[in-house]
């Protein structure tokens, strides 16, 4: 078998090793952004959570107060958040009144 330095690999056969690193980085990337969307998916479950056990530990007064009932706290906390329509994002009567 035969050892080619890697000029000689380009010259003979047309084999270029930078064209496999340029392949190796584009897979690192890929993977980075993988691993990124998980880490950021994670981070927001985990906070999806912990909102959901803030909200659950308060009593029904207060889930009264801020417009959101017991059973709504799942979705209260999981769906994104729209302009003027999420209870949590309503202004109070007091304020509407003052307009």
């Amino acid at each position: 078998m035969e050892m080619h330095s890697p000029q000689s690999l380009y010259a003979v056969h047309g084999i270029s090793i930078r064209a496999r690193t340029r392949s190796r980085s584009r897979w690192t990337s890929l993977l980075f952004a993988i691993l990124s969307q998980l880490a950021a998916s994670l981070t927001a479950e985990l906070r999806a959570r912990r909102a959901a056990a803030e909200l659950a530990a308060m009593d029904d007064r207060m889930l009264r107060d801020i417009g959101v009932s017991r059973s709504e706290i799942e979705r209260v906390v999981r769906c994104a958040p729209r302009p003027n329509s999420s209870p949590l994002h309503r202004a109070s009567p007091q304020m509407e009144n003052r307009k």
